[in-house]
């Protein structure tokens, strides 16, 4: 990016919601140079006052500061009808007056966004229904210990993700023509959030048992105690496992088949922790950590954010910066992603009108929205050179939009997704009577649902050949997309300065797990790793653990809509000035934001945020109630109703779980009930969330939809996912200029395409 170049410079954005949600999509926009003004609801907005953890709360919430910086904020009267090209309102229709004072900037507005926590023709909610739309969203069903109740991700996880959802889809619909509504919910981000659990159960029809805090696919795993805290090791490769046999000095493991394998492992989980578990006793995370980036072994250190504050990556890369408060200067996340050369955003919390009648305002409000001849969504051009879950998750959520997405596969290896099931009788009986031909490996659940909306290319990038068929493909494309480690495309030969030598305004996002600079950059790290590292490991779990890590591998489809606001936000400066971009999304990074008040709390208080369990931050009275036949209720209650909505909790425990809702509610409190997946696959409140989508292998299957609602109506599959080496031949023939006769040399010389042997030829 050229020196100075914010990305949404020019683009006018107001903010009518409060909260976090819309916020927080506000709070994006602004650190990628967006003009944000928010205007606050009388009383000023919750978040302003709302408690982080058991702490008193004194001056201005932490997390506020992490949400409000950089924008104006003025009282209502003092925007202009038809000011901005994005409003964001948290809002339902239920609440909206179409004679109320704010009507006529909604109406004159480009684009409206609402966000909340059940859509926009659902039911109202505060900041303190967090844990209740994870309840909803099928997504804390499948967290926790067998016995005890589930546990709800830490923080306001459910309106993050729905923020940073919202500001995703009001940068894709300013280019769908005649969008003039984008809703999205919290539930259907969170669901977006937890698409393998529900690709999984909508083929096997399973339910997901809790299996406790360690992961049976791949132990050692979760948060492991040490010396000083806790480490996240990584074991799915083979490599990882082998790399810690010799470090613990066990190397015959390395071939026992007892152990050599993640399925002997997790039946020996017991027995395998007591073997290793003095090597963790003696040594520091920091140790630990320190010797596994010598190696290829993969580990994560549970970090706070008074680790992070001190982090030498971090500060390396540049994501934290002062933050200017009435409380006093503290620290926090200042850019969503690594740009080279583009500024810091103002990061200023104001008070509330501060910036009524101030010549800064008055020179902001004057200002002619920025002329940008904006290329409509329909079309745009990515390339998508990834695998696993972060990255196919971008090309789902782009494509859903009407991005045209080729996706690259290797003939070896090929996509590991396609070999992946969540349990080992995950494929129906019809499905797993494939395993003896090479349509198995087109039947995977997980691997069909995050490569929808995709064409297919199987290329050998790493051949002369392939490398200049990309570079030929790369000529017309709008942007490229890669999750590998950050030294994958430039090793390949297309790298940024390849790139734009042919196409000067190129959008390149990598985003490995640590990203491409800093003294991190060349590890390795997979979904549990950075909950590790990206503080959230040290906030989940129940209140008696330390640090806990899920199995949802949380941070790949967080890592994934940061990555696709990057795109966006490149390839709106691309319309703008016709310059090409870097980006360098981290995962670490990503997660981060969305725990963001913990590194404030950490710079502004001096100490870590506390751990909260089950409790809703915001809540007087929060938590769950054990209901009949194995259900929970999620309950919060307001400080004037904590009493009432106590007493219901008790009287209720144990009976069916709309006895104990009703009495909640009637106390004063809210309610829901938690649904695992199955359960929400069949909620009717969630029926607009699912769609069927017919495949040739495994005939019509239901998948869940994007979190997009446009003008009323739910995203929709554009594509199934692809067939191995389905669209090659369409592809180069198309974009690259290649007749029948040069795609059979091609082929010949095993440039491009291939064919998958049967799953026995690789030992599965």
């Amino acid at each position: 990016m050229a020196e100075g170049e914010a990305p949404l410079a020019g683009l006018h954005v107001l903010e009518l919601a409060s909260g976090i949600a819309g916020p927080y999509a506000g709070r994006l926009l602004a650190m990628l140079g967006a003009t944000v003004v928010k205007v606050e609801p009388p009383g000023g907005d919750p978040a302003r006052r709302t408690r982080v953890d058991d702490e008193p709360l004194t001056g201005t919430s932490p997390l506020y500061v992490h949400l409000a910086a950089g924008k104006h904020n003025v009282s209502l009267g003092a925007v202009p009808p038809g000011w901005a090209d994005v409003v964001f309102d948290d809002r339902v229709r239920t609440q909206l007056d179409p004679s109320a004072p704010d009507a006529a900037l909604r109406d004159g507005a480009s684009l409206l966004v609402t966000v909340s926590p059940f859509g926009f023709d659902g039911e109202p909610g505060g900041i303190d229904h967090d844990a209740l739309a994870q309840a909803r969203s099928g997504i804390i069903g499948v967290q926790g210990n067998p016995g005890r109740e589930p546990i709800r991700l830490p923080g306001w996880q459910a309106q993050y993700q729905a923020g940073a959802t919202a500001a995703v889809g009001a940068l894709a619909a300013l280019r769908l023509p005649g969008v003039r509504h984008l809703d999205v919910s919290w539930t259907a981000a969170l669901i977006t959030g937890c698409e393998l659990h529900f690709a999984d159960g909508l083929v096997s029809a399973r339910r997901w048992a809790p299996t406790g805090p360690f992961p049976v696919t791949a132990f050692p795993g979760g948060a492991l105690p040490c010396k000083d805290g806790h480490v996240v090791p990584g074991s799915f490769r083979d490599l990882d496992w082998e790399m810690q046999c010799l470090l613990y000095g066990i190397p015959e493991w390395m071939t026992d088949d007892a152990y050599r394998t993640r399925l002997g492992r997790a039946t020996r989980i017991d027995e395998v922790w007591a073997r290793i578990k003095g090597w963790y006793a003696e040594r520091t995370k920091a140790e630990i950590f320190e010797l596994a980036l010598d190696t290829p072994w993969t580990v994560g250190k549970v970090m706070t954010g008074t680790e992070a504050l001190a982090d030498p990556h971090l500060a390396a890369r540049g994501f934290l910066g002062p933050i200017d408060t009435d409380d006093g200067p503290v620290t926090g996340p200042v850019r969503p992603f690594r740009t080279v050369g583009v500024p810091v955003a103002d990061q200023r919390v104001r008070t509330t009108g501060a910036d009524d009648g101030s010549p800064e305002l008055a020179a902001v409000l004057a200002v002619d929205r920025t002329p940008v001849t904006r290329r409509p969504l329909e079309g745009l051009r990515l390339l998508e050179v990834t695998t696993a879950w972060a990255g196919p998750f971008v090309g789902n959520l782009l494509g859903s939009l009407g991005v045209d997405v080729v996706k690259f596969e290797a003939m070896r290896p090929f996509e590991g997704y396609r070999v992946l099931r969540l349990h080992a009788d995950s494929d129906p009986d019809r499905l797993a009577a494939l395993k003896i031909d090479n349509r198995w490996f087109e039947a995977s659940a997980v691997h069909n649902t995050v490569n929808r909306n995709k064409r297919g290319v199987v290329a050998n990038l790493s051949a002369p050949e392939g490398r200049a068929l990309f570079l030929e493909l790369a000529r017309s494309a709008d942007a490229v997309l890669c999750n590998f480690t950050a030294k994958v495309l430039p090793d390949l030969g297309i790298g940024f300065e390849d790139l734009v030598a042919v196409n000067p305004g190129i959008v390149v996002a990598r985003m490995p797990a640590f990203g491409c600079e800093g003294p991190y950059s060349h590890a390795a790290g997979y979904g549990t790793v950075v909950e590790g590292m990206g503080g959230f490991g040290s906030r989940f779990g129940y209140d008696d653990e330390g640090a806990r890590i899920s199995d949802l591998y949380w941070p790949d489809p967080v890592a994934g809509v940061h990555a696709a606001l990057a795109i966006l936000s490149g390839i709106e400066r691309r319309d703008r000035t016709g310059a090409g971009s870097e980006l360098d999304v981290s995962h670490m990074e990503a997660m981060w934001m969305e725990l963001g008040e913990g590194l404030v709390v950490a710079s502004g208080r001096g100490r870590d945020i506390g751990r909260m369990g089950n409790r809703e931050p915001a809540a007087a009275v929060s938590g769950f109630v054990a209901a009949a036949e194995g259900r929970w209720v999620a309950v919060v209650g307001a400080e004037h109703r904590a009493a009432a909505v106590t007493e219901a909790m008790r009287a209720t425990e144990g009976r069916p779980w709309g006895e104990v809702v009703d009495a909640v509610r009637g106390a004063g409190g809210a309610a829901e009930v938690v649904n695992e997946v199955l359960d929400a696959t069949v909620d009717p409140r969630l029926a607009d969330r699912f769609e069927i989508v017919d495949h040739p292998v495994t005939g019509p299957m239901r998948h869940i939809r994007a979190p997009f609602v446009l003008d009323g109506r739910p995203t929709t599959t554009r594509r199934r996912a692809p067939l191995f080496d389905e669209h090659t031949d369409e592809v180069l023939t198309e974009r690259a200029g290649c007749d029948s006769a040069r795609l059979a040399e091609l082929r010949a010389a095993k440039v491009i395409g291939g064919t998958l042997a049967a799953p026995a030829a690789y030992g599965l």
